[in-house]
C-alpha cells in the first residue's frame, strides 16, 4: 500500500525569493476569555459549548504570512483561500489588548486595497513586535518594487 503524504494546508512551493514569514493556526488564546470560561463553566454543561466552539474557531483558520503574499484558509468542510499580495496592503497595525498580553499573544490589523477584505485581522499570534516587523519590511518592500507611494487623502 502506498502511502500519499498530505499536502500543505495552503498553497504550494514559494515564488523565487519568496520568504515564510509565519504560519499556522491561530492561538486558542486569541479567544482566551471565552476558553477560561469554558473551562470554569464545563461541569455545567454548558462550558463545553464554548471550549467546542473555540476549537472550531482554531481549526477553521489557517494563515501564512510570507514577503511577498498572505494567504488566508477557513473553513471545516468546505474550505475558501484567499490570497493577498503585499503591494495591496496601505496600512498594518500591531495590536495587543489586555488580555492578549497576559495570554501571550497578539493580533495584526491589516488594511488593504482590496474590495473583498478591506480590512483583515490575523489573531493569535506570537506576542513579539518581530514578525510585525519583518512583515512591515516586507510590505515596504513590496510597495516600492511596484513603486507605488503612500497619498494620505
Amino acid at each position: 500500500m502506498d502511502i500519499v503524504p498530505l499536502a500543505e494546508p495552503i498553497g504550494g512551493p514559494l515564488a523565487v525569493g519568496e520568504e515564510t514569514l509565519w504560519e499556522g493556526h491561530p492561538s486558542w488564546r486569541a479567544w482566551g476569555t471565552e476558553t477560561i470560561w469554558g473551562w470554569i463553566t464545563a461541569p455545567l454543561l454548558i462550558g463545553i459549548f464554548f471550549l467546542v466552539r473555540v476549537s472550531l474557531r482554531k481549526r477553521s483558520h489557517w494563515w501564512k504570512l510570507t514577503t511577498k503574499r498572505l494567504e488566508s484558509e477557513t473553513g471545516i468542510v468546505s474550505k475558501k483561500i484567499d490570497t493577498l499580495e503585499l503591494w495591496r496592503i496601505k496600512d498594518v497595525e500591531f495590536r495587543q489588548t489586555a488580555m492578549d498580553r497576559m495570554l501571550g499573544v497578539s493580533r495584526l490589523v491589516i488594511t488593504a486595497s482590496d474590495p473583498a477584505a478591506p480590512v483583515t485581522t490575523i489573531l493569535g499570534l506570537p506576542p513579539e513586535r518581530a514578525l510585525y516587523d519583518r512583515f512591515m519590511t516586507a510590505v515596504m518592500a513590496s510597495r516600492a518594487q511596484r513603486g507605488i507611494l503612500n497619498v494620505n487623502s
